[in-house]
């Protein structure tokens, strides 16, 4: 069984989002639009969606940082809210065809994406990896950034590139995962566009799944909109989007959250 619980941050999220009965519309459009409509979500807290200790809850925090978190600085902003959002959403659109989410009581991962089924939906599993209480993965930011990366598997699949992660490399052999980075400027994807991409043009337009998980944590630790987003989340989003960028590439990455951008 996952390890149930709140740190700091989902703590925090915890009091900030009003309950259900004060908000029944943010709550509805959560389970609609990230469809958390499967029956494995029952046993995780579904029918307690104010918990924040139980998985479905922390999904309704990670959430709701992806609706309303960032404030959409142009040009310093690596990408658009809306970008990210409609990465992580279920609903067919520009970056992914359809699918579900399911909960899957895993404790040896964070996150997959089942693609291309036979006769089936596709579908994002959220396992424990992103929910066990005192692991360093489980916060809402990470959480989020995990939501991005899963979707982007899907708009690999949508366009036709190969969906597993890279191996080797300056990889952290003990995480045993990650991918290439794509470097580019933070004006170089106009908002709106990240779903575009071009390998024709020098530097090419192109991202992987830990670049966008990680371009996202760093969107959210430097230009959150701080009239909703706690300080302890912010925090978590720079450290953990710094993590992976030390040990989850492939090639070496220079650029660490807190430093100067290109433009």
């Amino acid at each position: 069984m996952c390890v149930d619980g709140m740190g700091t941050s989902d703590l925090a999220m915890n009091r900030l989002i009003p309950v259900p009965s004060q908000w029944p519309e943010f709550f509805a459009w959560a389970r609609a639009a990230f469809d958390l409509t499967d029956d494995s979500w029952n046993g995780a807290g579904a029918s307690e969606p104010w918990r924040g200790s139980l998985p479905y809850g922390k999904m309704i925090n990670s959430i709701f940082l992806l609706a309303y978190a960032l404030r959409d600085e142009y040009i310093p902003q690596w990408h658009a809210r809306d970008d990210y959002l409609n990465a992580a959403l279920a609903a067919d659109n520009r970056y992914h065809g359809p699918f579900y989410t399911r909960f899957i009581n895993d404790p040896n991962a964070e996150a997959s994406s089942d693609t291309g089924r036979f006769l089936a939906r596709d579908r994002i599993n959220f396992k424990c990896g992103v929910f066990d209480f005192g692991r360093t993965s489980d916060t809402p930011a990470n959480r989020a950034g995990v939501m991005v990366h899963e979707g982007w598997h899907h708009w690999q699949y949508k366009y036709g590139w190969e969906t597993s992660h890279q191996t080797g490399g300056a990889i952290d052999p003990i995480l045993g995962e990650g991918d290439w980075y794509y470097r580019h400027g933070s004006g170089y994807f106009d908002f709106g566009t990240l779903w575009g991409y071009n390998t024709t043009v020098t530097p090419i337009r192109f991202h992987s799944p830990y670049q966008v998980h990680v371009e996202y944590l760093a969107d959210l630790a430097e230009f959150p909109d701080t009239r909703f987003i706690p300080v302890a989340v912010t925090d978590e989003a720079r450290s953990m989007g710094n993590n992976r960028l030390a040990r989850q590439f492939k090639n070496t990455v220079s650029y660490r959250i807190g430093q100067p951008r290109p433009f």
